[in-house]
């Protein structure tokens, strides 16, 4: 009988221990459900805010809600998923709307690794991503923003082809965007590889070859190369003029490459001055090297002295 007893009060024991435990795990559950649902209802709250505010086209105001929104979205979406890929992009380009160029290039650093785990290394949204990182990289690491820009160019060269026109509209717009910034190489190469491509495409007297001989001549005019600059701007002015319907785009430019082209004159007297005044300074500099060389020269051979022959023997008598 005692056996049995402890039996049955063992068996009610094991029972309010497994119903403890159901219970304990539902309310786990639920706390966990609860506090899911209360991070999602701030991370849409934070992003409605967000979007709304950028909008508006008030991105200082904005950042705050994109930084949160990024934040909370870490306990509810996979870091390799296109909404945390979504929400990088987001906060990056908030930051370089702001200034916050150091930050941005930070962030989007971020979002390249997300875009090549979500994408590929070869898609067009990667190359979008990699535009945008050049451009928050330019007012502080030339090398690194003309690189992003390269990696961009090439994914589209290597999705439509280098012959595309698709090709050369990137190459455009790169070189659109790194001439207000900066000399490198790439922005003259960006704007030639457009060039060679509407002009096999459109012919010389057409809008597209036109700009980017204007942009060519403006870079061109930027870097005092008057020769060059000369050449394209005329190229321009007249593919604009053979247009035969001209709207307000076509007259701006027009008068544009116009008057870079007046200016031309200004520019080269302004380019053989400094050429002159670096000859008379290279001149100069050579003229005072052989002047210190010659006196040392002199110095030296008037310093020189002969001992006299060493003695021998005891001091005279």
């Amino acid at each position: 009988m005692k056996v049995a007893n402890i039996q049955k009060q063992l068996g009610r024991f094991c029972l309010r221990i497994n119903l403890l435990l159901i219970v304990l795990s539902s309310a786990l559950t639920i706390s966990a459900s609860a506090q899911t649902e209360d991070i999602t209802k701030q991370f849409n709250d934070a992003y409605r805010t967000f979007q709304s505010l950028n909008q508006e086209g008030k991105p200082k105001e904005s950042l705050e809600f994109a930084k949160k929104a990024l934040d909370l979205s870490q306990s509810l979406f996979d870091e390799s998923s296109e909404t945390a890929a979504a929400l990088s992009y987001n906060y990056a380009l908030n930051l370089m709307d702001v200034d916050q160029h150091k930050e941005s290039a930070r962030e989007f650093s971020k979002t390249v690794k997300i875009y090549i785990q979500v994408f590929g290394r070869n898609s067009e949204s990667l190359a979008s991503v990699y535009f945008d990182q050049g451009r928050a990289n330019l007012p502080i690491n030339r090398g690194k923003s003309g690189r992003a820009f390269e990696r961009g160019i090439k994914i589209i060269g290597d999705i439509y082809g280098t012959s595309s026109l698709n090709f050369a509209d990137v190459n455009v717009q790169a070189g659109i965007i790194l001439s207000e910034g900066s000399n490198l190489p790439i922005t003259e190469r960006s704007f030639e590889n457009a060039l060679n491509i509407y002009e096999n495409e459109f012919g010389r007297d057409n809008l597209y070859t036109a700009l980017v001989n204007f942009h060519l001549g403006k870079y061109h005019f930027m870097n005092a190369n008057v020769s060059k600059s000369e050449n394209f701007l005329s190229n321009a002015i007249v593919g604009l003029e053979s247009l035969e319907s001209k709207d307000d785009v076509d007259q701006a430019l027009l008068a544009a490459a116009s008057g870079l082209f007046d200016r031309l004159d200004e520019v080269r007297y302004v380019r053989e001055d400094y050429e002159r005044q670096v000859e008379e300074y290279l001149q100069e500099r050579s003229r005072i090297n052989r002047e210190m060389r010659s006196s040392q020269s002199q110095s030296n051979s008037g310093g020189t002295s002969t001992s006299a022959p060493a003695q021998t023997g005891g001091a005279p008598q």
